[in-house]
């Protein structure tokens, strides 16, 4: 990324609160409010200091909340045909620390954000349908 590392030392920084709150909390919609800060905070840099590289990050994370957020209403309202698994929040967090330290390091995060996209289709329908045949959509 060609973002100053003022502006990475602030995401990565941002990212490092979220991932505590998300550990922390017990309520699945309280770790997806958490979760939803980090494209705030990609969205409020980019704005200020443009990068396609962090566009891309912040579009990733903007879109797998959507998802997340989507899964948990619909669970809450008594869909249960997706579970959110007990490690779901886990593994994103693994990811997340990933993320962090890539971003502070000025290193590549495209894997990892593969990895946040896979392990979210885990709450789709198709995702979920691949797991429950047995394939591995997310491998940490």
């Amino acid at each position: 990324m060609k973002l100053s590392q003022n502006y990475r030392d602030i995401i990565a920084n941002e990212i490092k609160f979220c991932r505590n709150k998300i550990n922390e909390e017990n309520d699945p919609r309280k770790k997806v409010y958490y979760y939803s800060a980090l494209y705030g905070m990609t969205r409020r840099v980019f704005n200020l200091e443009f990068d396609p590289q962090l566009q891309f990050i912040d579009y990733i994370l903007n879109s797998t909340y959507t998802v997340i957020l989507s899964r948990i209403s619909a669970f809450m309202a008594g869909d249960t045909t997706i579970p959110i698994s007990n490690d779901f929040f886990i593994k994103l967090n693994n990811c997340l620390e990933k993320l962090e330290d890539r971003i502070k390091n000025n290193e590549d995060t495209y894997d990892v954000l593969e990895k946040i996209v896979n392990l979210t289709s885990t709450l789709d329908g198709n995702g979920y349908y691949l797991v429950q045949k047995g394939i591995s959509v997310y491998t940490e």
